[in-house]
């Protein structure tokens, strides 16, 4: 049996997730939205513990308070185009507001897709997803039938691709490619939202049909 719990925090409720095998004190976080580092005690079991932190890509709402659980020892893995982004917040023009109560966090691990990972008891395979956001990666875990997709893909929606490096012939691509060629009953673990499903995605997303 896996357990996902879902923690929404920051200005545009932004989903981090914690992940682990019930039974198990090791638990992986992805993603850390600004807040998150204040809800995650509170929902971790007694004795549980983050073992690692991995971002899908560097958007600030999503690794604002990277730098917290950094600064606790929890390695932190990312894709190397995501690192400057990650390291730097305070200089990306996508911040609504300066950040005075931010640590900068140092990526530990670089990973990118086809890296198959070992963490709280976990197999994980990245997948490399690029079109939202430079470095952007999903995180799949076959045997819990789930997949972390940060703002690649949403319930009956897609990631922005008006930012800067976003191209939306590349994301479409990705979809396509790389998440709709998941199994149909894999649950899509999005950045903003609700969760959804692999085949429901293909049958009827209005942007991207598989």
């Amino acid at each position: 049996m896996y357990l996902v719990e879902t923690i929404t925090s920051g200005p545009f409720e932004t989903n981090a997730y914690l992940i682990g095998k019930e039974g198990s004190l090791d638990m992986l976080l992805v993603d850390a939205p600004p807040g998150s580092y204040e809800i995650v005690p509170r929902s971790l079991g007694e004795n549980s513990r983050v073992v690692a932190l991995l971002i899908t890509h560097s958007h600030f709402d999503h690794i604002l308070d990277a730098g917290f659980f950094a600064q606790d020892g929890i390695p932190v893995f990312a894709h190397p185009d995501a690192v400057f982004g990650i390291e730097h917040p305070d200089t990306m023009d996508l911040m609504p507001q300066p950040a005075d109560d931010f640590l900068p966090a140092r990526v530990t691990n670089l990973i990118s897709g086809g890296s198959r990972l070992h963490l709280a008891g976990l197999d994980i395979e990245v997948i490399e997803v690029p079109g939202h956001a430079p470095g952007s990666l999903a995180f799949s875990i076959p045997l819990a039938s789930a997949c972390f997709v940060g703002d690649v893909l949403f319930q009956q929606s897609i990631g922005r691709t008006d930012l800067p490096g976003g191209s939306f012939d590349t994301l479409a691509e990705s979809i396509q490619t790389e998440i709709y060629s998941l199994p149909d009953d894999v649950i899509v673990y999005p950045g903003h939202g609700v969760t959804t499903t692999v085949g429901c995605e293909k049958r009827s997303n209005p942007y991207v049909r598989g």
